[in-house]
């Protein structure tokens, strides 16, 4: 795309010093944090762990921002002309309105894991056990866990996986190597 097709409006030296700054800020950044950036700034979640991809993807938003550099509205035309109706998806000039972010102090539930509440009920050699869900962890014969693997040492002696010896996942099938007929 040519230059022409280009919006801006002019970046003086006290911006590239703001946006060399803001470069230094994404670089020293853990992981956790750049993908709280990406949502600031796109506003939406992204699963991307890979960090340098994070760090370019803030940045150019950064610098769209900062300099105003955007589509123009001939370019936003041709764009629509090549993808013959397949839908152009755009960002709004504004910023968009983004959703409440999440709570920080309150880490996501795992999705595994049945609602707060609910008692799961695990036998083990004759003995049926019962966890109660919390908000926080688990509840098992009146005291407080954070795992299912630290209660299922406790029942069993041995290490498990906490959800599978609960029952909340199933043990994935192995494939076999070189597994053809012979």
């Amino acid at each position: 795309m040519n230059r022409s097709a280009l919006q801006t409006r002019p970046a003086g030296a006290d911006v590239e010093e703001e946006l060399r700054q803001r470069l230094e800020a994404l670089r020293a950044m853990p992981v956790r944090e750049l993908q709280d950036t990406y949502y600031d700034a796109y506003g939406k979640a992204t699963n991307a762990r890979n960090r340098e991809w994070l760090i370019r993807r803030c940045f150019f938003r950064a610098q769209e921002v900062a300099t105003g550099v955007t589509l123009s509205d001939e370019a936003r035309a041709r764009i629509a002309d090549l993808a013959e109706g397949q839908g152009v998806r755009t960002r709004p000039a504004t910023a968009p309105t983004l959703p409440p972010a999440p709570d920080p102090d309150e880490p996501p539930r795992d999705p595994r894991l049945p609602p707060v509440g609910t008692v799961i009920h695990r036998e083990h050699d004759g003995v049926v056990h019962e966890i109660r869900v919390l908000k926080d962890g688990f509840e098992y014969q009146g005291r407080h866990y954070t795992s299912l693997s630290t209660i299922a040492r406790e029942v069993t002696g041995t290490s498990w996986n906490g959800f599978l010896w609960a029952g909340l996942t199933q043990r994935k099938k192995r494939s076999r190597a070189g597994g053809g007929e012979g």
